[in-house]
Parts: C-alpha cells; structure tokens; sequence
C-alpha cells in the first residue's frame, strides 16, 4: 500500500490543532516566559520550563520555521511519548491534546517513509 507525503500545509494545521487543543485545555499562556528560561541549554528546558510551556514557546514556533522555511519536519519526531508522560500528572483533560500531537508525529514519519 502507498502512502503520500503529507503537505506542509497539512502538517502546519496540525500545529494548529495543537495550539488550539492546549487552550482549550487551559495550557496556553498569554505571558511568555523569559529569555533567559527559553535559553536554557538543557534538553526541552526542563530546569526552566514546565513541559506545556515549552510545547506552546519552543515545540510549536520551531516546528512552524522548519516547516515554512524548509519545507520539512525533523526526521524523528516523536513528541507524543514525551507528552503522555508529562501530561500524566496534570489535573486537566488531555486526551485529545496528545491525540493531536501523536497525529503530528504521524504525519512527521509519513513525511519521510512515503512510498
């Protein structure tokens, strides 16, 4: 069976998806964090930032470059492990937020294993 290479626009609505799913589960914030937490040097900045903000701060606007400026995701984008994770302990309703994110990975491999 052939799949087809998702386009950049589709994958740049996912992203939306996810900007929209992350407000209506009350995870999106109008106050950005500092520059210097959004340059920590550690992976994901875990030291300055809780995961929900470098999802909306980090995650989302780096994608949204790669996309527009390349055309392409990163190879292995696997982000939905990571969120069921750390999504695990939040009080709020996630479900479909990481539904968003595994959907995007999806389209990230699809992106490089279209045959």
């Amino acid at each position: 069976m052939q799949t087809v290479r998702p386009s950049t626009d589709l994958m740049l609505r996912q992203l939306d998806r996810i900007a929209l799913e992350m407000q209506q589960a009350g995870l999106w914030s109008d106050q950005r964090p500092s520059s210097q937490a959004l340059n920590s040097p550690h992976p994901f900045c875990f030291d300055t930032l809780a995961f929900e903000e470098w999802l909306q701060w980090k995650f989302l606007p780096q994608m949204r470059d790669l996309l527009q400026q390349f055309g392409t995701p990163p190879e292995n984008c696997s982000m939905a492990p990571l969120a069921e994770h750390q999504f695990a302990e939040l009080e709020t309703e996630t479900e479909r937020l990481l539904a968003e994110i595994a959907q995007f990975d999806a389209l990230a491999w699809h992106f490089f294993n279209a045959r």
